[in-house]
């Protein structure tokens, strides 16, 4: 295994956590009770749709073999 698959490994482990984490936020359970449920709801989706898109670009840009 080299640098490159350990790289590329890395960040997808990373993007699905903070795939995670936006689902988390959207469910209350990492932001306070007295937080507006429309910024929780706007601040979840950022985060989810910001690591899919890691995602995809970690995905996409792979190489082929």
């Amino acid at each position: 295994m080299n640098a490159s698959e350990v790289f590329k490994y890395t960040i997808l482990v990373i993007s699905a956590a903070a795939m995670l984490m936006g689902v988390l936020i959207i469910a209350g359970v990492l932001v306070p009770r007295n937080f507006p449920d429309q910024y929780r709801v706007i601040m979840g989706i950022v985060v989810f749709l910001y690591g899919l898109y890691r995602f995809v670009i970690a995905y996409t840009r792979a190489p082929r073999r």
